[in-house]
């Protein structure tokens, strides 16, 4: 297990550099603030108390008596962690990435059943992948950002990467560098692709970005990071590492800027050798610059070499070393945090650093079992990865079990170097299951029952023990929350959860939208079917909550995105056979389905495409600027990037989505569009016409449709229609039971 003495001293450094003289300093005032805003009806009814221990042993205690609950801890994140344990095992009401479950108005808080003491089993709790801020937050305005800290705050988490504004201070490095205005806007990306250029892997995409907008989101990061530092969370800000415009040595004659070649079809940034003069300058201008914007941090992250890139002719040793003597000049006691992802860090990097001021996530383990990290990191501390979503991708599923008893396992055992959990999904807003399964097993010490668990999550997630609401949830954990990491690429590059083919590039023959999803199920379609009945079937007086709403709409999409699995092979069965009228019926029902999806979606607020665009025209500044930042908002999720990156990186649909708009007007449109090439195929004997599906996505990249982001329809009515239309509505799957009960009685 993680050494006490590592503990402290990693906790200590924490508090000593998350909150610099000058910045906002963690207070009761702002954790109480949170609970104000999640819960109006219940805040009064806590009693909040910091209380830190000599040792620096964090910790959250939880006693009191019915409406008056004190919860005391060693940290604000801690006692906010202890408010949530209060009211997921005391109170059994939820707050939830999607949703809100607090009891009806007046509630009177039970008392604690008992007073409880829970000491932190790790110094850190961290959250977000760097591609969050390109598939979720790159639009974000200050009051969505302030719901996405307040639910990690009550989930425990104490460091959090802010990547927003690392823009200005390129533009401001590069400038002291000797770079024009206009050529340094022109590399630098704009907001919804910018975190794989801090992460080397491109640059100068639908440029050029403006002055104003990287000042708009530098004053943006700095209220966020203020947020972050008033409740005691370190703010992971983006450390210098050398990416440099493939023309910097013919600005900087003799410096050595070594070429990366291309990611994904992307021309990717220079690197420049750590152990040249220029390094050390453009390093100190970056920090400096940094500091007077955002002030310091106890965390940087820096990726080298992310999915490709080399060194050439740079020792990675030496290297390594110089980036991290920059970072400890300008930020003593600094940590350099490192993801582990396919065949980085290499060892050779890491053999010339100081390791405890290294943190590694490792965001494999749900994907590839891999029990050997400590002696692969060379005992640097590290964390146990969350990652179950790429691409905010909408897909239900996560591997629990490697969450719920691989990692207590591996992190309890003699000379773990474990040092806590990392909440690494691509996007938010999905699997609030898996997020609440997660959060909570940075406080566990032992395997945790699952099924026991998700009995628990069951009740508070709607408020009262329903029979219906506990099977559905049984479903669910056995089905699309029972994979495990094998290791197996047939499930997925980069994903053990299946998107939906009516995201796919349309073709008969295709597996899946995503190319790095997979495809294959890690279940049986037929075995998830049976939670749409269930929830359908809860009690009417649980159906009013958020939560309810939100996992009605869910579980309805993912079995609709299911059947689409088995309708596909029958619709190319057929085609082949030539069967016009079985091939018109079939057609004609997909792009039903496709429509009664839609109008599910739109019920839901966590799945419009209006929502996700509504935050784009207050970040603009002329109507040209609109349009750059609508396209860079709408590509991400369609085509990604240009042609190249789209088709020959084979980019497109990696953030593919099911969301009301999306379906209707990019998804719909192309399925229409292929059976109509399909049918007329069929009719004239010739081969079907081609289709440009990347034209036709850029098309939709640059329109103007305006998208609502306000809710339509009722989200069980049209939940209850979809059931109908696969014959899963409770009354149907009633007479289909009995039906199948007397056909095998009257087997003989």
């Amino acid at each position: 297990m993680f050494s006490k003495r590592i503990f402290s001293w990693l906790l200590v450094c924490s508090l000593a550099l998350c909150c610099p003289a000058g910045f906002a300093q963690p207070s009761i005032a702002a954790a109480k603030g949170v609970l104000n805003r999640l819960m109006p009806g219940l805040a009064s009814q806590f009693e909040l108390v910091e209380s830190p221990r000599p040792d620096h042993q964090d910790y959250f205690r939880i006693s009191g008596t019915a409406g008056h609950i004190r919860v005391q801890g060693g940290t604000i994140p801690t006692l906010l962690y202890g408010v949530n344990w209060y009211l997921k095992y005391d109170a059994h009401l939820q707050i939830s990435t999607n949703g809100l479950q607090l009891g009806a108005p007046g509630l009177v808080l039970p008392a604690p059943s008992q007073t409880l003491e829970k000491p932190a089993v790790y110094p850190w709790r961290y959250a977000l992948n760097q591609n969050v801020d390109g598939y979720s937050a790159p639009y974000w305005d200050q009051k969505r950002w302030q719901r996405e800290i307040d639910v990690l705050a009550m989930s425990g988490t104490n460091a959090v990467l802010i990547e927003r504004g690392t823009d200005l201070v390129l533009y401001k490095t590069f400038r002291d560098a000797g770079y024009s205005d206009e050529a340094i806007r022109h590399w630098i990306t704009e907001p919804a692709h910018q975190n794989w250029q801090l992460m080397g892997n491109m640059c100068c995409f639908d440029e050029p970005i403006s002055l104003e907008l990287m000042k708009k989101r530098a004053r943006s990061a700095q209220k966020l990071i203020a947020m972050l530092r008033s409740l005691g969370i370190t703010p992971v800000l983006t450390g210098y590492y050398g990416i440099v415009p493939a023309d910097f040595a013919s600005l900087h004659p003799g410096a050595h800027v070594v070429t990366q070649g291309e990611w994904n079809g992307f021309t990717r940034p220079g690197w420049l050798d750590p152990r040249d003069p220029q390094f050390e300058k453009l390093a100190q201008s970056f920090y400096r610059h940094q500091h007077d914007l955002y002030g310091d941090s106890a965390i940087y992250n820096m990726e080298v070499f992310q999915e490709g890139g080399g060194a050439g002719n740079v020792p990675v040793s030496e290297a390594a070393q110089k980036i991290q003597q920059a970072l400890m000049r300008a930020h003593p006691g600094a940590i350099w945090m490192m993801m582990a992802w396919q065949k980085a860090p290499s060892q050779e990097l890491l053999a010339s650093l100081d390791l405890s001021h290294v943190l590694i996530a490792d965001i494999e383990q749900g994907r590839i079992p891999r029990d050997d990290r400590d002696k692969e990191f060379r005992g640097a501390p590290w964390l146990f990865g969350g990652l179950w979503e790429f691409g905010g991708r909408t897909t239900m599923g996560a591997p629990l079990y490697d969450y719920a008893v691989r990692f207590p396992t591996m992190a309890h055992r003699k000379g773990s170097h474990i040092a806590g959990t990392a909440l690494f999904t691509e996007g938010l807003d999905t699997n609030p299951f898996a997020f609440d399964l997660y959060t909570e097993m940075a406080w566990h010490t032992a395997p945790v029952n699952l099924p026991h668990w998700t009995e628990e999550y069951a009740t508070r997630r709607y408020g009262a023990k329903d029979a219906h609401a506990q099977e559905a949830w049984q479903i669910l954990l056995k089905t699309a929350y029972s994979y495990r990491a094998d290791g197996d690429l047939k499930h997925g590059e980069r994903d053990a959860s299946q998107d939906s083919l009516f995201n796919a590039q349309p073709s008969l023959t295709t597996l899946r939208a995503s190319h790095s999803s997979p495809d294959v199920m890690r279940y049986k379609a037929e075995d998830l079917a049976p939670a749409l009945t269930q929830l359908l079937e809860v009690a009417p007086s649980l159906r009013t909550t958020e939560t309810y709403r939100y996992d009605l709409v869910d579980v309805a999409r993912q079995v609709m995105a299911n059947e689409a699995r088995t309708m596909l092979p029958q619709i190319k069965a057929a085609y082949d056979a030539k069967n016009k009228a079985a091939f018109s019926q079939l057609t004609a029902e997909w792009l039903h389905r496709m429509r009664l999806q839609n109008d599910l979606l739109r019920t839901s607020e966590f799945f419009l495409l209006g929502r996700w665009l509504s935050y784009v025209p207050p970040w603009a500044s002329s109507p040209d600027e609109l349009d750059r930042l609508n396209y860079d908002a709408r590509s991400i999720l369609t085509t990604w990037g240009d042609r190249k990156a789209s088709e020959q990186g084979h980019l497109h649909e990696y953030s593919n989505r099911d969301w009301a708009g999306l379906t209707s007007d990019y998804y719909l449109p192309r399925w229409k569009m292929y059976f109509d090439s399909l049918s007329a195929s069929l009719a004239t004997n010739e081969p079907p016409k081609p289709i440009d599906w990347y034209a036709f996505g850029d098309r939709w990249n640059h329109g103007h449709h305006q998208y609502s982001a306000r809710l339509e329809g009722d989200s069980y009515k049209a939940a209850l229609a979809i059931a109908r239309d696969l014959r899963l509505a409770p009354d149907q799957a009633t007479d289909s039971a009995t039906q199948s009960a007397k056909e095998q009685e009257s087997k003989p």
